[in-house]
Parts: structure tokens; sequence; C-alpha cells
């Protein structure tokens, strides 16, 4: 699973009992690449929180020391050495000191940079990555296997596997049949070895696509070597590239068509089966009203929404409880409801609390007639 993601799942489990500081700082390399710049960008982003706690209203003495030192400690860190900046284009600090909160995200693409005071960490810019899927791909010769892992448009090499056994010819008079089938056999045995390098990483890390590329009388060789769950994460597509040779970039540009497929098959069946279950008492609901009451009863396998859809509503802070065109009482406690800026934030929270998949559909016009959101239901 993406790391991201899975950041994103824990800061969404996370309940402060205390306010929380959300920072994002943009290390976008055209305008942050120097010390001086992040540190200018820092200080700048510290003082407006400054501000802010200074101006907040209702807050006890306690709670405003402790954001005062949550602040003094996140600038302290990103003027360190200790801050990871290297290899990131943008990167997210969440802390509340008296939640014993205090964690440190990369992202892979430049956001603004930002700082939040609320009473749940602020994940917006995180959600981007809940909808990028992770994933493996694999160039496989006779003699070697290189793996790539990662998002589509920043997969890295992992790993480069080259058999140097097979191949040499005996000049001791073995006869060309034995000669071959001696070849082959250490081409089956390397190949094994390319499988079992996917099924691990399947399981030690996960992904949820993988493609195949390599000469094509070899390929489907390794592909007969794969267990059905990882078969199930296979596209159709292979990648015409050369096994040897090809880097980092040009293999990005190679899956990206690959990977556009993908998506829109995906959002295809997702659309499909939301179509199906709509208004026949099957498995899906279209509308923001439907919709929120599925991820309140945790029925959602996946949720849907248009790019540009948002939208606000209110919130129980004691039970969870998500409410559209309420009276400002929760209706399973009657508690005080406190309004949610963003729905769309508050859906994929939910959502990912849930473990269901999101999914923001942007190839098709389908969720038009439904606001702009929708859900397959697991009942």
């Amino acid at each position: 699973m993406n790391t991201v993601v899975q950041a994103a799942r824990r800061l969404v489990e996370h309940h402060p009992g205390h306010r929380v500081i959300s920072l994002y700082l943009d290390l976008d390399p055209e305008r942050f690449a120097t010390a001086p710049a992040r540190a200018s960008q820092v200080r700048s982003l510290v003082d407006e929180a400054a501000k802010e706690i200074e101006a907040l209203d209702g807050l006890e003495h306690d709670e405003r020391v402790g954001l005062r030192e949550d602040l003094d400690r996140v600038k302290d860190y990103l003027l360190s050495r200790e801050a990871p900046f290297q290899g990131a284009r943008a990167l997210a600090v969440f802390c509340s000191g008296r939640d014993e909160l205090f964690e440190t995200i990369q992202l892979a693409r430049p956001v603004p940079g930002r700082v939040v005071l609320d009473s749940a960490p602020y994940v917006e810019p995180l959600l981007a990555a809940v909808t990028r899927r992770e994933w493996c791909v694999m160039l496989v010769s006779r003699r070697q296997a290189r793996v790539f892992t990662g998002p589509a448009d920043t997969l890295a090499e992992r790993q480069d596997v080259e058999d140097s056994t097979h191949g040499q010819h005996d000049q001791g008079g073995w006869s060309q049949a034995r000669y071959e089938r001696s070849v082959e056999k250490d081409v089956d045995e390397h190949l094994r070895l390319a499988a079992e390098i996917i099924e691990r990483r399947c399981r030690r890390d996960g992904f949820d696509r993988l493609a195949l590329g390599g000469p094509p009388e070899i390929v489907p060789r390794l592909e007969a070597l794969l267990s059905d769950e990882v078969r199930a994460r296979l596209v159709p597509e292979r990648l015409e590239v050369d096994v040897s040779t090809t880097g980092e970039a040009e293999l990005r540009e190679a899956l990206q068509p690959i990977a556009e497929a993908d998506e829109r098959r995906s959002e295809r069946d997702a659309l499909d089966r939301l179509a199906a279950g709509v208004g026949s008492g099957g498995r899906g609901v279209g509308g923001p009203q439907d919709t929120v009451a599925a991820l309140n009863e945790r029925r959602v396998e996946a949720l849907l929404l248009e790019p540009g859809f948002d939208g606000y509503g209110e919130r129980c802070p004691s039970c969870g409880l998500l409410v559209l065109d309420a009276d400002g009482h929760c209706p399973a406690d009657g508690s005080a409801l406190e309004r949610v800026e963003h729905l769309r934030e508050a859906l994929v929270e939910a959502a990912l609390a849930q473990d269901a998949e999101v999914m923001i559909v942007r190839h098709y016009p389908d969720l038009g007639p439904f606001r702009g959101v929708g859900a397959v239901l697991r009942f």
C-alpha cells in the first residue's frame, strides 16, 4: 500500500483531545531548492500560525501555551538537519504534543505552503494520494529481471537481477539438444526467481497493479508462474521497452497510456456497478444525502467522486456521525453538531476509516445526475 495512504489512514483514525497543528511545506525545486528559501517559507508559515494562535477565541490558557510549544517544536524541526527534504516535493508535519502526535510525511508532488490549526489533522492535501494506484513493473528477459515500484508518475527501480550462468556453451562436446535443454532449464529457474520476487513484494509491500515487459516468448512463461492473487493485479497491456537499457523516465512515459487505460476500465466498472445498484434496492447509492447515510452505516465498498465535488455539512464530535440538512443537533445522541466546511474531505475520511476504495471519476460524466457523488455498497 502507498505509504502516504497508510499515513492518511493513521491520521484519520487519530482522535486527538486537543488542537493539532498541520503544516504543509512546499518544496518545489524551482522555488525552494535552497536552504535559505526553505527557511524563509518556514518562518513565514510559523509567523502566520503564531498570529492565529493568539487570535483564537475561547482557548484556555493551557491549550494556548500547548499550541505555542507545538509550533516551536515544528519550527525547530523544520529548521534543523533532521527534516527529510531530499527526494520530496512537499513535506507535511502534524503535531499535538499533549496527544503525543508528531508525524512527518514526504509528498511526491508540490502542494502550497499552509498551516491549519484544527481539532483534527488536516489531511485534504494527502487525499489525492488515496486515489493513486501503486504499481509494480517487471521487465524480464532470459537473463535479467528488473523491478520498478511506485505510483505511475514517480516509478523508481528497486531491484536488478541478472543470471550470469545460463547461455555459456560447454566446449566439452555436449550435443546441441542437450545444451539447449540445459539453457532452457536455467531460463526456467531464472523466471521462477523473478516470479518469487513479485510474490514477495506483493506480500510485503502490496501493490495495486502489475505490468510486465519483455520478449513475447518470455513474458507468458513468467505470467504462468504467478499466483492467482498476483495475476488478478496484472494489466492486459505489455510494455514495449528494452529490458536492459530502459531508464526510469522512459519507463514512466511508456507506462502512462497503460495506467490511463487501467483507470478508465476501473472507472467504467465502478460506474456500471453503481448504475445497476441505484434505485433498485441494490448495492449502490447516489447523491450526497444517501452517500452520507451509507458511510455512517459503514456499508461503503467504493466512494466515487467528481474532481470538483465539495460542499458542507455537520458532524457530531462525540459519535462522529456526518449529517446534512440537520437542525444543529445529532439525531443519534442530541449533541451539538460542528460545521464541516469541506464535505469532500469528510466523505473521504469516512471512507478510509472503513477501508473503502476512493475513486475520483475523471473520464466519464455519469456522476452528474447524482450531484457529483455516489457509492458502491458492500451490502
